[in-house]
């Protein structure tokens, strides 16, 4: 196939022979890195080039069997500069095709200065490398299966949340479903994450936000209360939902229950996966209502056992709104 401005190489990677890239960041606990038990899939690895100052490198992993049919694209903390690995695996180990970017340059996510007097890699790190990855990997998934993904997905956090929002404000026809963690609502360089998202409602694409209590919650809430006032609460509630968590820090963590599907490993329901529950509300039609979330007696081990649990709470202007698995 041919792709303008994009230099391709693709491969098969058979089961168990992926590894992590030397010099990477250093997993957490909670992070995927069973790369040794993947399946097979195709690896493709490419550079676009959408201006003269251009290099956005994009991987897209492409399950050999067993896709589920959807395509997940996933996003970076701070300053990017790397593929996201390990939401790349995850993925994989759970049947989607899935598509990580560098965003446009190689580097540590504290690392900024490449972008001075760049204001095209500036561009692309604000928004368009995410856009044109998408492009690129849904083109790749149609060459590859003879046919479109069915549903397709985003799911981050931090700047990665930043990037959700601006794919679901920007090209509201790229995502069915976007999750945004902890939205870094300012983290760009001249292009500012705005509230208009009534291009993705009226497509039907469904969003969901969510944000640690402990972790500064009043920009996404004044963001929450902007789109609110416009479009009216009844309106937002059928496409949007924000879920302010008590005592949660940056992306989980914090002496709280924290552990709500943010990975998709291990296999979790909608009653304990916020991912999962957006998947049923663009696939049925039935919002999230009913998640439970878990602390680990070993903050984000799972293999520690299980300390507690509490149901998430939807925010609304007029308060919180907290539910079980029976409602």
């Amino acid at each position: 196939m041919h792709l303008a401005n994009t230099t391709l190489d693709a491969r098969i990677v058979e089961a168990g022979q992926f590894r992590l890239p030397p010099g990477g960041r250093r997993p957490s606990i909670e992070f995927f890195t069973a790369f040794d038990r993947l399946p097979p899939f195709c690896r493709v690895q490419a550079v676009l080039t959408p201006s003269p100052d251009s290099h956005i490198e994009v991987e897209v992993w492409l399950p050999a069997s067993g896709w589920n049919g959807k395509y997940l694209g996933v996003g970076n903390g701070g300053f990017g500069g790397s593929f996201n690995y390990f939401r790349l695996g995850d993925a994989i180990n759970n049947g989607y095709a899935v598509a990580s970017t560098d965003t446009g340059h190689k580097g540590s996510d504290r690392d900024s200065q490449w972008a001075a007097g760049h204001p095209e890699k500036q561009t692309d790190f604000d928004y368009r490398s995410i856009h044109e990855m998408t492009v690129m990997a849904k083109s790749l998934i149609r060459a590859f299966y003879g046919k479109p993904p069915e549903h397709s997905y985003f799911h981050s956090c931090s700047n990665g949340g930043r990037q959700a929002l601006m794919e679901a404000q920007r090209y509201p026809a790229d995502y069915d479903g976007v999750m945004a963690g902890a939205p870094a609502l300012h983290w760009g360089f001249k292009t500012f994450v705005s509230d208009r998202l009534e291009a993705f409602r009226n497509r039907g694409g469904k969003l969901v936000i969510y944000q640690g209590g402990a972790d500064n919650p009043k920009p996404i809430i004044a963001y929450y209360k902007r789109v609110v006032a416009r479009m009216g609460e009844k309106r937002v509630e059928r496409f949007m939902q924000l879920y302010v968590i008590d005592g949660m820090g940056h992306c989980g963590s914090g002496p709280v229950p924290n552990d709500f599907g943010e990975w998709l490993t291990p296999v979790t329901d909608v009653h304990h996966s916020l991912f999962k529950a957006l998947e049923r509300w663009v696939e049925n039609g039935i919002p999230p209502h009913n998640v439970i979330a878990t602390q680990y007696k070993t903050d984000g081990d799972r293999a520690s056992g299980v300390l507690r649990t509490r149901p998430l709470c939807r925010f609304t202007t007029s308060g919180a709104r907290c539910s079980g698995p029976d409602e």
